[in-house]
């Protein structure tokens, strides 16, 4: 799980439905096999002659409370699938989306997870090409910082804190050879503060979002039940999985995070980007 070998699909398609987390609208999306070298992208089956998305550095537009990709069809939200495909090691896939934004599920990428192993995993006849960095990048912001240095492997290190509220910092690590990801990331439910939930259904975010598809936060701590200690910060983990991932090759570097988000994963994507020459192709892994 270096990020060497062999690029993998899907077996077979299998459809996801739900509700968008920010619109509250019903969607489905449909995951397909895809050839090699394809990488994951996105097309809205819903608007006739919508044009096909990569899944890539290029196509981001916003980041803010997510990531959407594309510019005269967007999709949004797509984090999660990116992470799922990511976490299982799927390097091509097509997704064709029926709405504005991927199903939320229960906030995690556990929707995700159970299509893709649903639907299976067929090894393909080429080889994937990690990225591997020469010297240390880093980006940051305020009381935000997030670094990727050299390493053999992928390995992320995250400081998740929430604020104004009665919890203290939460402290998660994945490593890509040591932990299983659908079992310790994929459950991490999105997370977010009660206090701004009106402010974000205002700005048209968090439409969707409830106890039952979020982890929510309080002034004296959750609401609902957390799933892991730390499950703020394996979100995050989560989060920057699917992020990275738009570099459209495996990273093997070791990502350390703090109080970080998706607007300061896709800035240290593209610094990744300007180092190594990686994330501007339409290849696939």
């Amino acid at each position: 799980m270096t990020g060497a070998g062999v690029q993998r699909t899907i077996a077979r398609p299998v459809t996801v439905a739900g509700t968008g987390l920010h619109t509250g609208e019903p969607v489905t999306a449909r995951l397909l096999p895809a050839p090699a070298h394809h990488g994951v992208t996105f097309r809205r089956a819903d608007v006739p002659g919508a044009s096909v998305i990569p899944a890539r550095l290029a196509e981001v537009v916003a980041t803010d409370r997510g990531v959407v990709l594309g510019r005269q069809t967007p999709v949004a939200t797509v984090e999660h699938l990116l992470s799922a495909a990511c976490g299982l090691g799927i390097d091509n896939l097509a997704v064709e989306v029926e709405g504005e934004e991927l199903p939320c599920g229960d906030g995690s990428a556990q929707i995700f997870v159970d299509a893709l192993a649903q639907a299976g995993t067929v090894e393909q006849a080429a080889v994937r090409s990690p990225i591997d960095l020469a010297a240390p990048v880093w980006v940051g912001g305020g009381t935000s910082v997030i670094v990727a240095l050299p390493a053999p492997r992928l390995q992320v290190t995250y400081v998740a804190t929430a604020n104004g509220v009665a919890l203290a910092p939460q402290m998660a690590e994945f490593d890509v050879d040591r932990d299983d990801y659908a079992t310790t990331i994929a459950p991490a439910r999105t997370w977010g503060l009660l206090a701004e939930a009106e402010q974000l259904r205002a700005r048209g975010l968090a439409r969707g979002a409830s106890l039952a598809t979020a982890l929510v936060i309080g002034v004296e701590g959750f609401i609902n039940e957390p799933r892991f200690p730390n499950e703020m910060a394996r979100h995050k983990i989560l989060d920057a999985l699917g992020d990275l991932s738009l570099l459209g090759r495996p990273l093997r570097a070791q990502i350390l995070a703090i109080r970080a988000g998706h607007g300061l994963h896709i800035a240290l994507a593209r610094a990744i980007a300007r180092q190594t020459g990686a994330g501007d192709g339409r290849d696939g892994a």
